[in-house]
């Protein structure tokens, strides 16, 4: 009985993480949505994405069970994620499209931050280049 109990606990915590999963995806969506970012940066923020989701899954995997993938685990990972689109979307709509345009405006004002000391160094470097060498004493 106890075998029966660890698979069950095993389901409902899997269940829960494809819950997760679902919604860090929503989140990255709205992300996208909101900073609009190029082609190749999206080509970029995708695979980050799928890294990201990968690592929390297998440690979370690891932790729920030892790592030990079976069908019922696998399904019970797409059953959550099934679940949150399909009931609990509208209910984080909201908080997560906040979250998503914090995201995106502290993303742009950290850029905007760092380009300021960047662009001064690269005046003061162009200077430097520019200005004639001085004469040695002879």
């Amino acid at each position: 009985m106890a075998g029966l109990l660890t698979q069950i606990k095993a389901f409902g915590l899997t269940l829960i993480l494809g819950i997760l999963t679902g919604g860090i995806f929503q989140y990255y969506q709205l992300t996208v949505k909101s900073a609009r970012p190029g082609k190749y940066s999206l080509y970029l923020l995708d695979f980050i994405l799928w890294l990201f989701l990968i690592l929390v899954v297998f440690m979370a995997m690891l932790l729920i069970n030892q790592g030990e993938m079976r069908i019922y685990v696998l399904l019970a990972l797409i059953i959550g994620a099934f679940i949150y689109y399909r009931y609990l979307w509208q209910r984080f709509l909201q908080p997560l499209s906040h979250a998503a345009q914090s995201t995106t405006a502290g993303f742009e004002n950290g850029v905007r931050l760092l380009r300021k000391p960047i662009m001064a160094l690269k005046k003061y470097r162009e200077r430097r280049k520019n200005t004639p060498p001085d004469n040695p004493i002879e």
